[in-house]
């Protein structure tokens, strides 16, 4: 992959939906995207297969999926931003429905 822009075209993210926010870490020997979006939490992404992945190129309908495959990350929600703080952690920035903003630490998934 040789840019964001790249990536972003092999994820379809849904209808409306946009990435607010990425981190690239390794777990258990594998590398993994953490993507913060707009209406669908934060995304697992999984980079194996990547360099192979075709671009999207034509919308998705009917609620398929195409392009790498992710897995949501439940525990997070609200997260408007983040970044790796080290090789197990990531900070979080965190919007309560109130607005208000809280700053967390959190386990890379």
């Amino acid at each position: 992959v040789r840019s964001y822009e790249d990536l972003l075209g092999m994820i379809e993210l849904g209808n409306r939906n946009r990435p607010l926010d990425m981190v690239v870490y390794q777990k258990g020997g594998k590398d993994y995207l953490l993507l913060a979006n707009s209406s669908r939490g934060v995304m697992k992404i999984p980079t194996e297969g990547a360099d192979s992945a075709e671009k999207i190129t034509a919308p998705v309908r009917d609620g398929k999926t195409q392009g790498l495959g992710y897995e949501t990350v439940g525990s997070l929600k609200g997260v408007v931003q983040l970044d790796k703080l080290d090789d197990r952690h990531a900070l979080v920035l965190l919007q309560a429905a109130d607005g208000a903003l809280n700053l967390e630490t959190v386990d890379l998934p």
